[in-house]
């Protein structure tokens, strides 16, 4: 296997970060919204580390909820507006 070959492997995070822009196009497409993210969609819409979202999470940093204390999260989609607006905030305050 040369250098070529390998160059054209796959990996598995390229394959969940297609997931993720599939189902994006697909629900922009059937105009579908989601009410809630994963934290590893949310992490990757944001930027944010898996490991920091699931933090931030326990810290009230941002609004999401479990069912108990051992299950998934859910992150409501307005989080994600809030940040993007965070965002925007602080470049302005830089420039």
């Amino acid at each position: 296997m040369n250098r070529d070959d390998l160059n054209e492997l796959v990996t598995k995070k390229d394959l969940e970060q297609f997931k993720v822009e599939l189902k994006d196009i697909l629900n922009s497409k059937l105009n579908l919204t989601k009410e809630f993210y994963t934290p590893k969609e949310f992490g990757y819409k944001t930027g944010i580390p898996y490991s920091s979202v699931i933090y931030k999470l326990n810290n009230g940093k941002i609004k999401g909820f479990q069912d108990a204390s051992n299950c998934s999260w859910l992150i409501y989609a307005s989080e994600l507006e809030r940040f993007k607006d965070l965002a925007n905030e602080n470049l302005d305050e830089i420039s």
